[in-house]
């Protein structure tokens, strides 16, 4: 009920709030509850009696003659006579622009994009892991090949990696390509071509609301993956081998850490649907019109802890490497604090994610 209270404010706020006009509000609130009621008593669920409510009563202009508010309505939308003019007007400014207005979305049109972004989840996470470990056999083969652990030339190796990294990058593109078939008749929630309404904005925070739980257990799987996975890099760095088999053990662990993080994307990406759906849902034509990531009125930027962690970490990591390398003279190893710190930093932005999106669903009320 909350969705059509929601809604039936939408209705009426664009008209003067008058005691006629706040009369027949309150008349057509019993119609749709009294309708909602009947649905429900029917068998319907709460999703689809909301929705036939939505459709039967959500034009003012239909069921304005039905409440007699035609009058009203009309003398509303009239423009107002001109004042006398008595002094002189100063200049006027010019006009701001004004993004033009996109239909706004309906509660069936939010329903299918949901289903089709649940639909298509887990080859988009499929995708992601694909173009992740693309290189794997480009960085394994050749240095496998030079220590003689594969019975391959180094140019054969290199050219077995190349063609390895096209074969997977085009099968995670071609399963991009699928998914856009599936988002093809939503192409307007998708680039924002839409005005948002109170009535679906409310449905997508409680879609994301009910799949919360299993969003923040996959974070709690994915985020320590991310973490620990240059724990085998940094152990076949130390081992005491010869130098190509030492290189062929450090490009393992780096081999390993693309695996790992390819696991906490399959973990993560499936449960971040619904998320995104409301995310899309809540922003609309103030998206479409770049009005840029505070368009929302939220005043701060969404990803402001890890702009912030960003700002002295990558220096940081800088200066290690170079003391590191100057003066422990240890150039042929500190190369591998720039995978481990990427692989670090990305499990940071995650967290501060994570974090900005909790604490902003907090504030929602």
């Amino acid at each position: 009920m909350n969705i059509i209270i929601s809604y039936l404010e939408t209705m009426f706020s664009a008209y003067p709030q008058t005691p006629r006009l706040l009369e027949a509000k309150a008349e057509l609130h019993g119609m749709m509850e009294d309708a909602y009621a009947n649905l429900v008593a029917q068998g319907h669920s709460e999703n689809e009696a909301v929705g036939q409510v939505i459709r039967d009563f959500g034009n003012l202009a239909e069921v304005a003659p039905e409440l007699g508010i035609t009058a009203e309505l009309g003398a509303a939308a009239a423009p107002a006579a001109p004042a006398t003019q008595t002094a002189p007007l100063a200049p006027e400014a010019p006009p701001r622009p004004q993004a033009p207005q996109h239909p706004p979305v309906t509660l069936d049109e939010a329903r299918g994009y949901a289903e089709a972004q649940q639909r298509i989840r887990y080859r988009v996470a499929i995708a992601v892991a694909l173009f992740v470990l693309s290189p794997a056999a480009l960085i394994f083969l050749p240095a496998a090949a030079t220590a003689g652990a594969v019975t391959l030339s180094a140019g054969t190796a290199t050219m077995i990696g190349i063609f390895t990294l096209l074969v997977i990058v085009a099968c995670g593109v071609m399963t991009l390509m699928s998914t856009a078939r599936e988002l093809a008749p939503y192409g307007r929630i998708e680039q924002g071509r839409f005005t948002p309404v109170a009535a679906v904005t409310q449905w997508a925070e409680e879609l994301a609301q009910t799949h919360e739980p299993a969003r923040i257990r996959a974070l709690q799987i994915s985020v320590p993956l991310w973490i620990l996975s240059p724990a085998p890099l940094l152990a076949f760095a130390f081992l005491d081998d010869t130098v190509a088999q030492k290189q062929l053990w450090v490009l393992l662990g780096v081999v390993l850490i693309l695996g790992i993080v390819a696991a906490g994307l399959l973990v993560l990406l499936p449960t971040a649907w619904a998320e995104s759906v409301r995310h899309r849902l809540a922003h609309g034509q103030s998206r479409a019109a770049g009005s840029g990531p505070n368009a929302d009125g939220s005043g701060e930027d969404e990803h402001s802890v890890v702009g912030v962690i960003a700002a002295f970490y990558w220096p940081l990591l800088t200066a290690i490497y170079l003391g590191w390398s100057f003066i422990g003279n240890a150039w042929g190893q500190s190369w591998m604090i720039w995978p481990v710190g990427a692989v670090l930093f990305g499990a940071i932005a995650a967290g501060g994610g994570a974090w900005e999106s909790y604490r902003k669903n907090r504030r929602t009320p």
